[in-house]
């Protein structure tokens, strides 16, 4: 089982990475909150095909258990997207990678909390290693910019989601013991889009018609990209579920997939042409030791 919670941990940093590199793309072109709820309804069709690989529960087979850790699920992830995706219309990704490999601390902690599991010495060294070197390259990337408040602000969105993550990244096994990866990714998705687009009607209440105007045009624009967010969106989801349920902890699979902080780096330096100094890279390599001592300590 150890090799296979492994396997699937990889399989998802692997589509995070791409996902996320082109999300950054889009960023530049599609408003953050559009992107939010855009991510998820391109999913529904990839993870309704999903279902296929694992016994499918219909609404009236899951307990009130499961559908209220669903619901908070759900409104703690919307939360989750919509700080994600504004940091990220902010700040370089090369900024925003190091300040999200942050979120394997929050899990560690959280399980600690929500599922009374024990971290270990060689663990919390490993939890102090990664603090420091997000702290070194936050402060580094804001001594070389020019937009220090968009970055403080940034670093902020990133410590709520991080803060989010803790709490939702623990309780989703709840429900995924209950059901399986597939099924809770698609009810947790079809309760998620809503609460976005809501939340998106009621900030672009002024400039509706414009707003969802140029969403129109933007779909029409970036229909491929989006499908292909919305594909490994759902390997990456499904393949992070599966993991969590094998995995001895919850935290030891939202570490490996926080080593995304290293090719995000690279891809944030060689594909957008983003200043990334030498000290960034000495926060990056403290980043990386910490996250195996994290993960198996």
């Amino acid at each position: 089982m150890l090799g296979m919670w492994f396997a699937l941990a990889l399989l998802a940093l692997c589509m995070l990475v791409v996902r996320r590199s082109v999300e950054k793309g889009l960023t530049k072109n599609i408003d953050s909150l559009a992107l939010t709820w855009m991510q998820q309804a391109f999913a529904l069709p990839f993870i309704a095909v999903s279902l296929v690989l694992m016994p499918f529960y219909w609404p009236q087979e899951l307990s009130g258990h499961f559908w209220f850790w669903t619901s908070l699920y759900a409104v703690c992830g919307a939360l989750d997207l919509f700080l994600y995706f504004k940091a990220l219309s902010l700040a370089d990704v090369s900024h925003v990678a190091p300040l999200i490999s942050l979120t394997g601390i929050g899990v560690i902690a959280g399980s600690v909390v929500i599922l009374h599991q024990q971290p270990t010495i060689v663990g919390i060294t490993g939890a102090v290693l990664i603090v420091i070197g997000a702290t070194v390259v936050h402060r580094d990337k804001q001594k070389h910019t020019q937009v220090r408040r968009q970055n403080t602000v940034a670093l902020w969105l990133i410590l709520g989601v991080v803060v989010l993550r803790a709490i939702y990244g623990n309780t989703e096994l709840f429900p995924l013991r209950e059901a399986n990866a597939t099924t809770f990714n698609l009810y947790s998705s079809l309760l998620t889009v809503p609460l976005l687009l809501m939340l998106a009607v009621l900030l672009k209440a002024r400039t509706a018609k414009t707003y969802w105007k140029a969403t129109y045009k933007n779909i029409k624009l970036y229909l491929w990209p989006l499908l292909f967010v919305g594909l490994t969106y759902t390997v990456n989801l499904t393949a992070t579920y599966q993991a969590k349920l094998l995995a001895p902890t919850v935290g030891y699979v939202t570490s490996v997939k926080s080593a995304q902080v290293v090719p995000m780096m690279l891809i944030g330096a060689w594909l957008f042409r983003e200043k990334v100094s030498r000290k960034q890279w000495y926060g990056v390599g403290l980043i990386s030791v910490g996250l195996p001592l994290l993960s198996f300590g």
